[in-house]
């Protein structure tokens, strides 16, 4: 049994596409990417798997069972983060979790509430309205964490976080999985799905635009170098002609900014000619890294829309 399916799945808002025949499958225990710039349809997705968003047409699955809209189908068994997570300001982040809690059935979490406090360094005695984005995020990761769900949807879920803090939830997502749950990551930070998932569907203007190894999906795109000289090394010239693929981005006094494609090992035998100091790799956004893959397999006629639907809030007050 696949525990996520979507069959053919299409939601119109009016004459405006969000997403147009999807269909992809999730095995159980699968960590699986959802890639894709704003307005590709990912929430209108997420959405309609739980039951937020009555489709146009097509269906989707989870454990097994079809999702009915607004009957709230499996969600004792998920755990969901919005895109936007909003809770009730008034009350302490520990109130808000287990009244969220209670209406999923969640009982005796108190234990795992205040493993993964600690692990986020979360006060969950504040009062929510007193939290910072960050930390209001973290409430939000706690809230889909806390009753050990079989299926995790998490909508950008380190967004907002420090470093330290995004690697805490990734853990928590490795381990997750390990223990036999599905996760469907949306992200648009691509090595941030490249560390955990294993596969990745990337969606544009609506259409799965492919679904494949995240190793495969990494390749499409440029990535980045940054080099820097030893002291008193003259800055070589980049030999454009014996690195196809590979282009200069900016040459300083004592450093080279490159981008190149593919394999690293060409760029990395023609600097070992010279002496070099230290070595980064900046990140590269979604749509950066996407931006040749996409050009690549631009459908032609296709009318472009945006995705219109309103943004969500979940668990206001």
């Amino acid at each position: 049994m696949k525990a996520i399916e979507v069959k053919t799945l299409s939601k119109w808002y009016g004459s405006a596409r969000g997403v147009e025949d999807l269909s992809f499958s999730i095995e159980k225990g699968e960590i699986f990417g959802y890639l894709g710039p704003n307005g590709s349809g990912k929430t209108t997705t997420i959405r309609c798997l739980m039951g937020l968003l009555r489709p146009t047409s097509g269906d989707c699955c989870i454990l097994g069972e079809r999702i009915v809209p607004g009957r709230a189908t499996q969600h004792t068994h998920i755990g969901y983060l919005p895109g936007e997570f909003r809770i009730w300001p008034r009350l302490t982040a520990r109130r808000s979790l287990g009244i969220l809690a209670g209406l999923g059935n969640g009982k005796n979490i108190s234990k795992r509430q205040e493993e993964l406090a600690e692990r986020l360094d979360l006060n969950l005695d504040r009062r929510v309205r007193t939290l910072s984005k960050g930390n209001r995020q973290k409430v939000g990761v706690l809230y889909a964490f806390q009753h050990q769900p079989d299926v995790l949807i998490l909508d950008e879920p380190t967004i907002g976080l420090d470093p330290l803090v995004r690697q805490v939830v990734l853990e928590l997502i490795r381990e997750a999985a390990q223990a036999g749950a599905t996760v469907l990551l949306s992200s648009h930070d691509l090595s941030e799905v490249a560390a955990v998932c294993g596969r990745a569907a990337i969606l544009r203007e609506g259409r799965l635009n492919e679904l494949a190894p995240i190793s495969k999906i990494v390749q499409q795109g440029r990535r980045r170098l940054k080099v820097w000289f030893a002291e008193g090394t003259q800055v070589p010239s980049l030999p454009v002609d014996k690195l196809p693929g590979v282009r200069l981005i900016q040459q300083e006094p004592e450093s080279l900014h490159l981008a190149y494609q593919g394999s690293i090992d060409p760029v990395l035998k023609w600097l070992a000619q010279y002496p070099v100091d230290r070595i980064s790799t900046p990140q590269t956004s979604l749509e950066e890294a996407f931006i040749q893959y996409y050009n690549k397999n631009q459908p032609l006629g296709v009318k472009k829309h945006r995705d219109s639907e309103p943004k969500e809030a979940a668990h206001e007050q």
